[in-house]
């Protein structure tokens, strides 16, 4: 915090001390178009820095209503490893199913409506699944995302040598966020499929599979970001 803050007494004493110079001498010392960009510049980050709203390119994710009192645990990483038994209990059953035909019934289609119809459908509340176990955000992230400006046009200085605050590695939480993602975008085509395929009373194999698979391996790759031993734990209390 202490270098954050020193970071923006920084740039308000940088702007106040351009302008508190004499003006040019015209003849002598001629404005380019460098001097007014970073004049524009530095009010335009002055301008932001007492700006009590939010910056415009907000990369958080936006909230899901999600109770973080208990991230990380074992309680909350149920509902995750519950909602992948269910697709692979889908997947079984339409791989038997696809060795005498090419298309999916309606029957077939209804039984796995069935065993899917505990799985959120609405995109909040699906992330909200995972949102309850991962990482929450960290105090950098929130400050990279409000002062998002700022931290773009400095290239995340942090102070005399010290490295950028953009610098490290990818925080497991933006990992995770990224994967709940795509698992939300490929069970959204999923269920897309189903639906078109109940309506028109059959389906063809491969418009539900592939996205099928899709989800499944989007919750792998979720699930591996956490300790196995963790894992292990949530799936021995199907």
């Amino acid at each position: 915090m202490k270098t954050m803050m020193t970071h923006l007494t920084f740039i308000v004493v940088s702007y106040a001390l351009s302008i508190s110079r004499p003006p040019f001498d015209v003849a002598n010392s001629p404005i380019t178009r460098s001097d007014l960009i970073r004049k524009a510049i530095s009010l335009a980050t002055c301008i932001q820095l007492f700006d009590a709203r939010p910056a415009y390119s907000s990369n958080l994710p936006p909230g899901t209503g999600a109770d973080l009192t208990k991230t990380g645990t074992v309680e909350k990483l149920i509902p995750i490893v519950k909602l992948e038994d269910s697709l692979l209990k889908v997947r079984s059953l339409l791989n038997s199913e696809i060795e005498s035909s090419a298309t999916f019934s309606l029957s077939v289609l209804d039984r796995v409506s069935s065993i899917l119809n505990d799985i959120p459908t609405n995109e909040k509340a699906f992330k909200r699944l995972f949102d309850e176990y991962s990482d929450p955000v960290s105090y950098k992230q929130k400050y990279m995302d409000q002062n998002a400006f700022l931290v773009y046009y400095t290239k995340g200085f942090d102070g005399p040598n010290r490295p950028s605050i953009e610098s490290g590695e990818v925080t497991r939480q933006t990992l995770q966020y990224g994967v709940r993602n795509e698992c939300w975008n490929a069970f959204e085509e999923l269920e897309a499929e189903i639906k078109f395929g109940i309506k028109n009373g059959s389906a063809e194999s491969k418009d539900i599979l592939s996205p099928l698979n899709k989800v499944i391996s989007s919750v792998d790759a979720y699930l591996s970001l956490s300790p196995t031993n963790i894992v292990e734990q949530a799936k021995s209390l199907l």
